[in-house]
């Protein structure tokens, strides 16, 4: 696989796991030196490893940047809020760091628990990937 390329990489595919550690699935892809998870399902206490897992096999590709789309995502507990947060420790501060969401499910518990202010958050993919390669 090409460095850059759209080909997505499915990070999660564990056959064995449980069907509640099954809830959260992580695609991978590059582009432009930018490492772009997304995650379809619910980040909980049971599916944090699994994005925290994600997240080291991303950084350790030394990207750019890393974005975590959140757009698919449909539950984002305090579990998860804080693995997002460990995410961005991980690639900052060599690299950029941002997350996709604009629902509700995304939005409210980062405002409520103020880290809507910390969090670099866009309301597109594309909103953070033109952010995140300006010089």
């Amino acid at each position: 696989m090409k460095a850059d390329s759209f080909e997505p990489v499915v990070v999660d595919d564990d056959q064995d796991a449980s069907p509640a550690g099954r809830a959260l699935a992580l695609i991978s892809t590059r582009r432009d030196q930018l490492t772009i998870l997304t995650a379809h399902g619910s980040i909980d206490l049971l599916t944090v490893p699994r994005l925290g897992a994600a997240v080291l096999e991303a950084a350790s590709g030394q990207p750019r940047g890393l974005i975590i789309d959140l757009t698919a995502t449909d539950f984002l507990a305090s579990s998860g809020i804080a693995a997002l947060l460990a995410a961005r420790d991980t690639i900052t501060p060599s690299g950029r760091f941002g997350l996709v969401g604009d629902h509700p499910a995304i939005t409210r518990p980062l405002q409520m628990t103020g880290f809507d202010r910390t969090l670099a958050l866009y309301a597109t993919l594309a909103d953070a990937f033109a952010a995140m390669t300006q010089d």
